[in-house]
C-alpha cells in the first residue's frame, strides 16, 4: 500500500512540474505590423501577426486603437488573425480604417493555444 501511494505522489508530482513548463506565452510573445491602405474609398488597415512564442495559436484577436494627431484615442474596433500561426510564423489580418484616426496602435488581445512548445532541434 506505501508503495502505491509512494507512486501515486510521483505522479503527481511530475504531473505538476511538465505543467509548469508549459505556460501559454503572453500577448508581448506576439509581433504587430501594419500598413494604411491608400485608396481614399476603400480605407482599412492591412497587417501581419508573428508569433514568437514555441507554441502554435489560432483565433488570433487584435484590438486596432486609431489615435489622433496627439496620440488620443478616437476610437476602436476589432479584427481576427487568419488561420493558425505556427511557432516563428506570421498572418495577415484586414480591418477597416477607424475614422478621424491619423496612427494606430494594434495590440493581441487573446488567442487560443493549439499545441506546443514545439522542441527545438540542437546542433
Amino acid at each position: 500500500m506505501k508503495a502505491l501511494g509512494f507512486g501515486l505522489a510521483l505522479m503527481l508530482v511530475a504531473t505538476v512540474a511538465w505543467g509548469q513548463d508549459q505556460r501559454p506565452p503572453a500577448t508581448d510573445a506576439f509581433r504587430v505590423s501594419w500598413d494604411r491602405e491608400t485608396d481614399p474609398v476603400d480605407r482599412r488597415i492591412e497587417g501581419r501577426v508573428h508569433n514568437d512564442s514555441p507554441f502554435r495559436v489560432t483565433d488570433v484577436r487584435l484590438e486596432v486603437q486609431g489615435l489622433d494627431a496627439g496620440g488620443r484615442p478616437v476610437g476602436r474596433t476589432f479584427a481576427w488573425a487568419l488561420g493558425d500561426i505556427a511557432p516563428g510564423g506570421d498572418s495577415s489580418f484586414v480591418t477597416e480604417a477607424v475614422p478621424g484616426a491619423v496612427t494606430y496602435r494594434i495590440t493581441v488581445v487573446s488567442y487560443d493555444v493549439v499545441s506546443g512548445p514545439v522542441a527545438r532541434e540542437s546542433r
